[in-house]
């Protein structure tokens, strides 16, 4: 281990001093949005429930697809995860708390999925689709989870100490593994908790959809967290185009990836001429719905992918800012066209379909920043490090 590495103090590489406040902040938001939930469940059980299955996927979506991008970067190398590699891990202990925020799905049920309460709807699908599959599945989950989460901030922690010779923490072999398993929790997850809304329809490529969104959510969050810290010390002076170029270049790939995923869905099903499958489209395409798939065309893929080419756009962390929070509310609109069109008595906008978005995402919010100033934004002793401190240009290794 290097010299530079062992002067590496943790109060050099301290959080932002803003970052209670903005806990604060987010729990009071979080704490209005719960009251605003309770109102809704109260006035409008089904739209606020509607909602609330949005809200969800969203931000388990994004806690579960920074745990996945941490295992990318551990493979991978370069200094564009190094710089997040704090964010990531802090927005992956959210996990407990989006485990907890899913009782209110759990314990209501039948009001979401009417398999549940009319067994005969499950047809061919009724091995797969039962009442306590579908809980032990949802454990199953995130016992997954949340074991490759602990040992990965595990042996992270471990990087805030000296590291005698021969016991630096390895995480290549439990990333590969842990991205095996990701792929396969979150492909069925995205099955049992939205495809099922409709039994009757199924799409073997579903899964991935989903995977390409949670890493693009994943990779906007980033964007965003690592734009904020370079307004502040030491970031300021530590963070260069180049990290914020690595992350525009990820985020084009992701883009190029879910419009990849989400056509060859459709291209498939349409060009079989198979009318069950078909029909999941047509209620999407008709009526108010269709102006919002022409928005996701436009939003989620085209403007992001035009923007994205420039390379001074992807070099500028406050111009690559305002693009990251606007793909971040596509993706929230994403899930809603895939959600809400299930329902045959939907309506396309209700005002307590937002409840939950705004109480989940205040307490998710309000979580990862209280795991976020726990540790200092830079692991002390990585060995990679003292080249990053030290960078003039290029990409990181």
């Amino acid at each position: 281990m290097s010299d530079q590495t062992i002067e590496l103090r943790a109060a050099d590489v301290a959080v932002p001093a803003d970052t209670p406040r903005w806990q604060s902040r987010a729990l009071l938001v979080g704490l209005a949005g719960a009251v605003f939930c309770v109102i809704a469940a109260v006035l409008d059980l089904r739209d606020f429930l509607r909602g609330y299955v949005i809200a969800y996927m969203f931000w388990t979506g994004l806690t579960i697809g920074c745990m996945a991008l941490l295992m990318v970067q551990y493979l991978s190398g370069g200094f564009w995860g190094l710089s997040i590699r704090r964010v990531l891990e802090a927005a992956a202990k959210c996990l407990p708390l989006m485990f907890v925020l899913f009782l209110p799905i759990l314990f209501l049920r039948t009001h979401i999925y009417a398999w549940m309460t009319h067994p005969s709807m499950t047809h061919e699908n009724y091995w797969y689709l039962t009442q306590g599959k579908w809980i032990f599945r949802w454990i199953f989950y995130f016992v997954i989870w949340g074991m490759l989460t602990y040992e990965l901030c595990r042996r992270g922690d471990r990087q805030d100490a000296p590291i005698p010779p021969g016991t630096y923490p390895r995480f290549q072999g439990l990333s590969g593994v842990g991205l095996v398993l990701f792929s396969l929790t979150t492909s069925f997850a995205a099955v049992d908790w939205v495809m099922s809304l409709d039994p009757h329809w199924g799409s073997t490529i579903y899964g991935l959809i989903f995977l390409a969104g949670q890493g693009l959510s994943a990779l906007c969050f980033s964007i965003i967290m690592l734009t904020v810290l370079t307004r502040y010390r030491p970031y300021r002076e530590i963070i260069k185009p180049p990290q914020f170029h690595d992350l525009g270049k990820l985020t084009l790939a992701f883009v190029m990836l879910f419009a990849y995923f989400s056509f060859s869905q459709w291209l498939i099903i349409w060009s079989g001429n198979l009318p069950d499958e078909i029909s999941w489209y047509l209620q999407r395409i008709r009526g108010g719905w269709g102006y919002i798939i022409l928005g996701i065309v436009a939003f989620h893929f085209a403007l992001p992918f035009a923007l994205l080419l420039s390379r001074e756009r992807k070099r500028a962390g406050r111009r690559l800012l305002w693009l990251a929070l606007f793909i971040m509310f596509m993706r929230m609109v994403d899930i809603y066209w895939y959600v809400v069109p299930n329902f045959r008595d939907a309506k396309l906008f209700s005002i307590w379909y937002l409840a939950a978005p705004i109480g989940i995402g205040g307490l998710w919010l309000a979580a990862f920043f209280y795991n976020f100033q726990k540790r200092p934004l830079l692991p002390l002793y990585e060995p990679q490090v003292p080249n990053f401190l030290h960078q003039r240009s290029g990409h990181g290794h």
